[in-house]
């Protein structure tokens, strides 16, 4: 049955944080993107065995065909219901962004549990400055708006729905995406035990819930909510990385978070670099 956006979608995206439109890429535009995917995977692998995606498509134009991409972004169903979703000023992908995730080669991996935006801010350089700046585009739809397409069937995603909704952390969510001891921990598994112990990173995370995708299945899902991507060599992945962004100058609070960012994080060295006295 094809793809027909229903009203309730909204609702869903603006409460739950995310939304999948089962089946919007139609079976004979799948065949054509596999037939990129594929390369796109063994390319990735030559790079590095361990490498989840490839990125962006456009830089690979003459090595992976980017006509089933563009035929991807210009899909009418896709089209019409982020128009209806969103609005008219937001695009359904750009090549020169969009990325392919594809399955590490060796061992299993877990990313990490994250929310984009503020991963590259430690917790102790959000003081309150960064915080009302956090508070100004947390709820605006013009940003963060992230995109899972799955060529290839996916249950790689994990999301916290409704943490879209708040800035603040509750107990026991953690951020460890970059915590290099536990990724070196993983990496000296065997694969068993490396993929039992990213399982149950998954689980142990507050309100997490696995996300399935079908082949054709595209999650639009807010990027600034707990997300964590959980992967196998075994389970074959090909799915678009890309997101449905704004095409208007963004609003200032959105357009200089990364100086906003920085400036935090130069106070907390600051702050830290103050001797104490006793």
């Amino acid at each position: 049955m094809a793809f027909r956006f229903e009203d309730w979608m909204i609702n869903h995206y603006l409460q739950q944080g995310y939304v999948v439109f089962r089946g919007v890429v139609p079976p004979s535009l799948c065949d054509d993107l596999r037939r990129e995917i594929d390369k796109a995977r063994d390319m990735a692998h030559a790079i590095n065995p361990q490498a989840q995606r490839l990125q962006p498509v456009a830089k690979y134009e003459g090595q992976i065909d980017q006509k089933p991409f563009q035929d991807y972004c210009d899909l009418p169903a896709l089209r019409d219901a982020i128009d209806r979703l969103l609005g008219p000023d937001f695009t359904t992908g750009q090549r020169s962004m969009m990325g392919i995730f594809v399955e590490p080669r060796d061992q299993p991996w877990t990313i990490g549990w994250h929310r984009d935006g503020v991963v590259e801010v430690p917790l102790e350089a959000q003081d309150e400055e960064l915080r009302l700046a956090m508070d100004e585009f947390w709820h605006d739809l013009r940003g963060w708006n992230q995109v899972n397409c799955a060529i290839y069937a996916d249950s790689c995603t994990w999301y916290v729905p409704g943490s879209h909704l708040r800035s603040r952390d509750l107990p026991g969510e953690k951020q460890y995406n970059t915590d290099k001891e536990i990724n070196t921990r993983i990496a000296a598994m065997s694969p068993a035990e490396a993929e039992r112990k990213c399982l149950d990173l998954c689980h142990r995370f507050p309100g997490a819930v696995q996300m399935h995708l079908g082949p054709g299945d595209y999650m639009l899902y807010r990027q600034l909510a707990w997300h964590n991507g959980n992967y196998t060599p075994w389970a074959r992945r090909g799915t678009i990385h890309d997101g449905a962004f704004y095409t208007k100058p963004l609003p200032p609070a959105i357009a200089k978070w990364q100086e906003t960012k920085k400036a935090a994080v130069a106070r907390m060295n600051a702050r830290q670099a103050v001797p104490v006295t006793v």
